[in-house]
């Protein structure tokens, strides 16, 4: 059933880089969430906390794709190692600010510092296996295990942030993510074998990736569902507050990454005949579905088990998203193009978890829900009703770059 992982694992150097890629994005999983349980620990208010990590992670979103265009251009190892440097500064100097109880534009300061600096360890990862593989099947299969990390991570993760942050030290899940952050970096970037090489700066590599039109409703898509995880991530905290069991919400997170990540496994694990823009469609569709029964929990239990159900769309949606901005995006430019994947989820995420925190502070943790609900399913509609540009016979770049050509043959 996974000879599939097995064969792509088995490439020169891939076991190596995608474990330290692994180790190096930990924070995807626990910084945002170690942020607003830092700072609403010391502080007491959820909306502040989501405003800071939401000053975090759009600040983060707009530097990525920017960063992985230098990589593009420079190499991964000459523009990470200085950018990883500065990120683990940027943190500390957020932890000292709080405790020292500084002017509070500067945790503003250095959250968006902090930001800037973490890059899209993922899209550096994806790029990797776009390097060494040889066929369309064993990048889907490689992009399925990233996405299968990546939930492992966030099942371990937000469970290990909740219990420190909650049980033993406010900042724990912050000084976690610079640990990790800073100890992968250091394993991923010395591996040079499978680094992909810089590019000289041609025509092609020009102008934005979201010219496409593919690309971008793929984008826009990823907004709506970002605004959902983000939301997710503050509700889950102030639904178990509410509920009396604070340091069990790192549970809730984790069963909905446990579920996305058994998806994860299964989707990666069989060769699928539909079209990747047609799955994409379905998945999306299936988690607005899952999106709106989140309504009806009643307790820990019940929300616990329903967010289990939810992760199960989570991993195929990615996957997908990934799958298509692969076929879609210029091969000079497919780093910068998955970097603005995880931009588009960032912007999402941000706003989801700064609109949340202030709805809970005016209402509760239930009224919040309705905002990750009504944006998964605007996200499903979007997704949708523009299927037809999310396929690659129509919008990729080989295709749209012949349909110029011949346009340009026309007028002469």
């Amino acid at each position: 059933m996974f000879n599939n992982y097995r064969e792509i694992l088995s490439l020169p150097g891939a076991l190596k880089f995608s474990l330290a890629g692994l180790v190096a994005r930990m924070p995807i999983a626990v910084l945002g969430l170690g942020i607003v349980l830092f700072i609403q620990g010391v502080s007491g208010s959820y909306g502040l906390a989501g405003i800071v990590a939401a000053v975090y992670m759009i600040v983060q979103a707009l530097a990525g794709p920017g960063i992985a265009r230098l990589v593009d251009r420079r190499g991964q190892a000459t523009v990470m190692v200085p950018i990883v440097i500065t990120h683990l500064v940027a943190l500390s100097m957020l932890i000292v600010s709080v405790y020292a109880d500084w002017w509070v534009g500067l945790i503003f300061v250095f959250a968006g510092i902090g930001g800037a600096t973490v890059g899209s360890v993922g899209s550096l990862v994806r790029s990797r296996w776009s390097h060494i593989v040889d066929s369309p099947k064993k990048l889907q299969t490689a992009f399925s295990w990233e996405s299968v990390a990546d939930e492992l991570l966030f099942v371990t993760g937000p469970v290990v942030a909740t219990v420190l942050a909650t049980a033993v030290f406010p900042p724990a899940g912050i000084i976690l993510s610079m640990l990790t952050a800073g100890i992968g970096s250091a394993l991923l970037y010395v591996q040079k074998s499978t680094e992909p090489p810089p590019i000289e700066r041609t025509t092609e590599a020009r102008g934005h990736v979201f010219s496409n039109p593919g690309i971008f409703t793929i984008i826009i898509v990823n907004v709506f569902l970002g605004v959902n995880f983000g939301a997710i991530d503050v509700i889950a905290v102030a639904f178990a507050d509410e509920q009396g069991v604070k340091s069990l919400a790192g549970i809730l997170l984790s069963a909905f990454a446990l579920g996305s990540l058994i998806a994860g496994a299964l989707y990666g694990s069989r060769n699928w005949n539909s079209a990747t823009h047609h799955r994409f469609g379905v998945t999306v569709a299936m988690l607005a579905i899952g999106a709106c029964s989140m309504m009806l929990a009643q307790g820990m239990v019940s929300y616990t088990i329903i967010l289990f159900i939810v992760g199960f769309t989570i991993a195929p949606s990615l996957i997908g998203a990934n799958s298509v901005i692969e076929a879609l995006a210029p091969p000079r430019r497919l780093t910068e193009a998955f970097a603005w994947l995880g931009t588009s989820l960032g912007f999402g995420v941000a706003f989801g978890s700064a609109l949340a925190g202030n709805i809970i502070d005016a209402a509760n943790a239930k009224t919040a829900m309705l905002l990750p609900a009504g944006c998964a399913i605007v996200g499903a509609l979007l997704a949708l009703s523009l299927l037809k540009l999310l396929n690659p016979k129509r919008s990729s770049h080989e295709v749209r770059s012949a349909r110029d050509l011949r346009r340009v043959n026309i007028e002469e």
